[in-house]
């Protein structure tokens, strides 16, 4: 029974990790990039739009207009400074952004 809990936590893993580099790259050929792009288009804009004080991060008050956000705003917070990065917002780092 140890061994195939083990296996499975294993598997369980092996697919977070996967599903953690499925984002695609902005400079990906295809649809997937096509998407990535517009996807990472729409998340700068509403970024920018919840930045009132345009410092290039959100505070807990400017995120209060993405709900979703604000619920897991502490989680999302990955250096415990009070604010969210533009990596933080969107959940990883594969897309940079872009300065206006």
């Amino acid at each position: 029974m140890k061994v195939s809990s083990l296996c499975f936590v294993l598997m369980v893993s092996a697919g977070w990790s996967q599903a953690q580099s499925i984002i695609p790259s902005l400079d990906e050929q295809g649809r997937k990039g096509d998407m990535a792009r517009l996807a990472q288009v729409q998340a700068a804009g509403k970024f920018d739009s919840a930045d009132k004080n345009k410092d290039g991060k959100l505070s807990r008050e400017e995120a209060t207009v993405f709900p979703y956000i604000l619920d897991k705003f502490d989680s999302r917070d990955q250096s415990k400074d009070g604010f969210l990065s533009w990596e933080e917002f969107i959940g990883h780092n594969r897309w940079k952004k872009e300065s206006k």
